[in-house]
């Protein structure tokens, strides 16, 4: 696919947003969906046009779905912010049959690696992303991507207080981490030369927690300490909190059996040259 118009959900996210650049730097037509008008402000000053609308609303989809060739679903929850299943499972499977139903043939989904480790079935908002999965691969009339990305760059600013990097657990296992731009750039090619079926993608390093705020603070030019906080420390604020309770259940996972994937995949099926987590850094001052 070289051109027509894409359907971006999750366009005000960091996934999403990246991807509607580079859609249209491309020469692809974009539609981004967007709760409200005002949030489009700056989607609709690089050049796309807005749809109002909610992916867990389906009567709000059809109108947003006419015309385009294609979908890229960036749609997401997040751990613990409650709504995995109506916002992660419900939305996106909303999306998906308004497409069928609109005719619209290419599907990309962004997911998240490792979704369906058992250990991973605790975190709901991974949990669901699994289930799509399955509705989305099983879907014949529909030509699906799904990536799978490790954790995002940007995961590390959210952890820092100050000077200091607060990591739930002690980590000692093995992660990779992408930027959420190396995600989006992974999209467009997908769509750009019909890169199909299901994909772990990293960026080029496999580190430690550690490593990557040693790296991180490389990157930005000043020195990070790293704080191990027990994980049983998260357990009786988990009780009252979905937030903390879902932090707790991924950090397990991540301290139990890490996080990692093979950095090859981004670079040689999509011929994207991946940001390192130092690039990153300086870029993202």
């Amino acid at each position: 696919m070289q051109n027509g118009k894409i359907l971006v959900v999750g366009a005000t996210g960091r996934v999403g947003g990246a991807a509607v650049e580079q859609l249209l730097e491309v020469g692809f037509e974009v539609r981004a969906l967007v709760r409200r008008p005002e949030k489009g402000a700056r989607l609709r000053s690089l050049g796309a046009e807005l749809a109002v609308g909610d992916a867990t609303a389906p009567d709000t989809l059809e109108s947003a779905v006419q015309g385009c060739s294609g979908i890229f679903s960036a749609l997401g929850a997040g751990p613990g912010r409650g709504g995995s299943e109506m916002v992660e499972y419900r939305g996106n499977t909303n999306l998906l049959s308004a497409a069928r139903s609109a005719g619209v043939g290419r599907f990309v989904y962004s997911s998240v690696l490792m979704a369906d480790h058992p250990l991973a079935q605790k975190v709901g908002a991974f949990r669901e992303k699994a289930r799509f999965e399955w509705e989305l691969l099983a879907a014949e009339d529909v030509s699906s991507t799904i990536l799978r990305p490790a954790i995002f760059m940007e995961t590390l600013d959210m952890m820092l207080g100050g000077p200091v990097a607060f990591i739930p657990g002690r980590q000692r296992r093995p992660i990779s981490l992408i930027a959420a731009r190396d995600i989006a750039r992974a999209a467009v090619r997908a769509f750009q030369e019909d890169v199909l079926g299901r994909h772990e993608i990293a960026g080029p390093e496999v580190v430690t927690f550690d490593d990557a705020f040693e790296r991180l603070g490389r990157g930005r030019g000043k020195k990070i300490w790293m704080l191990h906080v027990p994980l049983i420390s998260l357990s009786v604020p988990g009780r009252f909190s979905s937030y903390t309770r879902e932090l707790a259940n991924m950090m397990a996972f991540f301290d139990a059996v890490g996080f990692a994937t093979d950095p090859s995949v981004l670079r040689e099926t999509f011929g994207v040259p991946a940001l390192t987590i130092e690039e990153w850094a300086r870029e993202d001052r």
